[in-house]
């Protein structure tokens, strides 16, 4: 029995080609709700763009910065995993020697370590005021849980130096950087041991190369159809993509919903 589902936002809650979420997918929503389910986000965004969502649907809690960071709805840390300090030093150093814009994200503010254009048109596209630059004196009391690196896939190398690091997105020349470690799946399965969940009671929804290991992970891994060819090969089901029903379909087929459930008030 499924008690808890987690859904990736761009891409899988949000349609592409509208920016919005499909009428269907609330329906959806609302009807997993009556029915006791709790709700879960699953990002690589950072926690100030995940705050539209609010008005959308409220959701039982979040887990950002592709699972770095993940707090219930009142905001209280249900996990939480930085960057190793010598790692972040050793970037401070590297941005301006190498040339590329970077983001730094800490739990509750993110800075650019040089002060950028791109990174102001990144943060003007989500409605928000350009970050301040980033000191390193902040390093001890503020862990960084995730940077963005302004690069290519195929300029990976230039991040070579700094050890042990694990590029979990990439998308429109924006790398996601968090620790080795780290990942959507871990923060999900810290998430479950806090509500005493099993890994077969987890369905997560997705569909960037971001999703593949948590779709792996969990009991049931749905990929949209709109997805990369990495999350569907990771999935247990793929639907059809987000804005033809994907979420309503797949829910409908593995039996989740009925659509009676959908017709209620």
């Amino acid at each position: 029995m499924v008690k808890a589902i987690f859904f990736d936002i761009d891409g899988t809650l949000l349609d592409p080609a509208t920016k919005q979420v499909p009428r269907s997918t609330l329906v959806c929503l609302n009807a997993l709700r009556r029915k006791g389910i709790k709700l879960f986000v699953a990002t690589g965004r950072f926690p100030g763009m995940t705050t539209f969502l609010e008005e959308i649907f409220p959701f039982d809690g979040f887990i950002t910065l592709n699972g770095q960071l993940a707090t219930d709805r009142q905001g209280q840390v249900l996990h939480r995993m930085p960057h190793r300090p010598e790692v972040i030093r050793k970037l401070v150093d590297l941005v301006p020697q190498a040339g590329f814009p970077c983001l730094i994200i800490e739990e509750d503010q993110c800075f650019a370590v040089e002060d950028s254009k791109v990174i102001r048109d990144h943060f003007a596209w989500a409605g928000l005021p350009a970050p301040e630059l980033y000191s390193i004196s902040r390093l001890e009391q503020h862990p960084v849980l995730q940077f963005l690196a302004y690069i290519y896939p195929d300029q990976t190398h230039l991040l070579t130096p700094l050890g042990p690091i694990a590029i979990t997105g990439s998308a429109h020349g924006i790398l996601d950087v968090i620790p080795k470690e780290g990942g959507k799946e871990v923060g999900i399965a810290a998430v479950a041991d806090h509500y005493g969940w099993k890994r077969e009671e987890i369905l997560v929804f997705g569909d960037g190369p971001n999703d593949a290991e948590m779709l792996r992970w969990a009991g049931t891994g749905v990929a949209l159809g709109n997805g990369v060819e990495e999350a569907k090969a990771a999935a247990d089901y793929v639907t059809s993509p987000v804005g033809e029903d994907g979420v309503k379909n797949a829910l409908l087929h593995l039996g989740m919903l009925t659509e009676k459930d959908l017709n209620e008030p």
